[in-house]
C-alpha cells in the first residue's frame, strides 16, 4: 500500500488489523465469592473471556456468563496445566492473559495494562512479565510477597503449560524463542485468609506433586515445591531434604536460574531455623557468588552473622541491602526485605551501640513504610 495515497479510513483499518486481540483465560471451581470482584476489575478490557470450569457446584458458571465469558467444562483430573491448556485451545485471540479468580487488577494497574494492550501488535511477538502481590498474612505475620509471572504471551500451538501444579509457561516460551519483556504492572492476589483452607490446599497440592514426582522422578521443580509445602508445615528437616534433592538435580539454564536463587535462600533459611548457622552462611556465600544482587540471600547472610555474634558484618550486609533494587529477573520475595524488615534490624543494632539518632532514622522509615506499626511507634517513644 502506498502511504502517500492512503486515506485516513484505510490507515485506521490497517492499524486495527495489526492490533492484537487479547483473550483472558481462567480456570475456576466454586469461586462465586471471588469471581465477581475479579471480573469487575477488568470489565471491558479483553476481546474475549475463556473460563474453564472444573466442576463448580455454586454460582460460578452463572457469574461467568453474566460477564460474557465463554464457559468450557473440564472434568478435573488433578492437573492444573491440563486445565490451562484447555483454555488456550479455546482462545481465539492473538495474545493470552491469565488470571486466577482471587486476583484483582486495581484501577491504576488497569490503566497501565490498557496502554500495553494498545501497543500490542500481531508481529513481532513477545511475552510480558507482570508482578503478582499477595496480600500479607496478618494471622501469621507474613509480609507482602511479590512474585514475577509471565501473564501475557502470544497464543501459539506449540506454547503450552507444564506441570500438574504450580504450572509454568516460561519453558515453552523460551523453547519457542519468544522474547520476554518486563512491565511495571502488578496484579493483586487476595488468596486464602482461612488457615484451614490453606492446609486443605497444601494437602491437595502435595497429592498432585507426588503424582508428578512418580512421572518425573528427577525434576528439581517438583522437589522444590514439595519442600515448600513441608517448610510451611514447619517440618524443617524434611524441607531441607527436599531442597537438597532439588539443588542436586538442577542444571544451568535460563528457565531454572530463578529456581536456583530461591533454593539457596530457602536452604539458608531452613539451616538457620535448625540452628545450623555455619551451614547457612556457607549457602548464602555460595548463592551470592552466583547472584550478587539477591537481597534475600544478603538478608539471610546478615541473620546468620548476627546469631554468630558478628554484628558489624551483619550490619554491613543489611546496609548493603538498602542500596539494592529488585532486578528484572524472576523471583519471589518479601518486599519488606528491601525496606522495613532490613531497617528494623539496623535500628536495633544502632540502639545497641548507643546511636539513637541513626536508630530514629530507621524506625521513622519503618513507620513511613508501615503506617501504624506498633513496634516502630513504641521504639520511637522510648528513644
Amino acid at each position: 500500500m502506498d502511504a502517500k495515497n492512503t486515506t485516513n479510513d484505510e490507515m485506521n483499518a490497517l492499524t486495527s488489523a495489526q492490533k492484537a486481540r487479547v483473550s483472558l483465560t481462567m480456570i475456576v471451581r466454586n469461586e462465586e465469592r471471588n469471581l465477581p470482584h475479579c471480573l469487575e476489575s477488568v470489565s471491558g478490557l479483553f476481546d474475549e473471556i475463556i473460563v474453564v470450569d472444573t466442576g463448580s457446584t455454586d454460582r460460578t458458571k452463572e457469574i461467568s456468563s453474566a460477564f460474557g465469558a465463554c464457559i468450557v467444562e473440564f472434568a478435573w483430573k488433578d492437573d492444573f496445566a491440563a486445565a490451562r491448556n484447555v483454555s488456550l485451545a479455546n482462545a481465539t485471540g492473538d495474545y493470552v492473559f491469565w488470571l486466577d479468580a482471587d486476583d484483582v487488577i486495581d484501577p491504576p494497574e488497569l490503566t497501565k495494562l490498557e496502554a500495553l494492550f494498545a501497543r500490542l501488535r500481531t508481529d513481532p511477538k513477545a511475552a510480558y512479565v507482570v508482578r503478582c502481590a499477595s496480600e500479607p498474612d496478618k494471622v501469621n505475620g507474613g509480609g507482602l510477597i511479590v512474585v514475577d509471572h509471565v501473564r501475557l504471551f502470544p497464543l501459539l500451538k506449540d506454547v503450552r503449560w507444564k506441570y500438574r501444579v504450580h504450572e509454568q509457561i516460561l519453558p515453552a516460551l523460551l523453547r519457542a524463542g519468544i522474547p520476554v519483556h518486563w512491565t511495571d504492572i502488578t496484579v493483586r492476589h487476595t488468596g486464602y485468609a482461612d488457615q484451614a483452607q490453606k492446609e486443605q490446599k497444601r494437602r491437595r497440592d502435595c497429592n498432585i506433586l507426588f503424582k508428578e514426582l512418580a512421572a518425573h522422578p528427577h525434576d528439581p521443580f517438583v522437589f522444590f515445591n514439595l519442600g515448600m509445602i513441608v517448610f510451611e508445615r514447619q517440618q524443617w528437616q524434611e524441607a531441607l531434604g527436599y531442597f537438597s534433592c532439588s539443588l542436586s538435580r538442577l542444571t544451568r539454564s535460563e528457565a531454572t536460574e530463578s529456581l536456583r536463587r530461591k533454593l539457596f535462600g530457602m536452604t539458608a533459611w531452613t539451616h538457620q531455623i535448625l540452628g545450623n548457622l555455619t551451614d547457612s552462611l556457607h549457602i548464602c556465600n555460595e548463592g551470592i557468588a552466583i547472584e550478587p544482587q539477591d537481597a534475600e540471600l544478603w538478608f539471610r547472610k546478615a541473620v546468620a552473622l548476627r546469631y554468630l555474634g558478628k554484628t558489624n558484618e551483619a550490619e554491613a550486609c543489611w546496609q548493603h541491602i538498602l542500596g539494592l533494587r529488585r532486578p528484572n529477573q524472576f523471583c519471589s520475595v518479601d518486599q519488606g526485605i528491601y525496606g522495613h524488615l532490613t531497617r528494623r534490624n539496623l535500628a536495633i543494632i544502632a540502639a545497641e551501640r548507643g546511636d539513637y539518632s541513626e536508630a530514629t532514622v530507621h524506625w521513622r522509615a519503618v513507620l513511613n513504610e508501615c503506617p501504624g506499626d506498633a513496634d516502630a511507634a513504641r521504639q520511637l517513644m522510648a528513644i
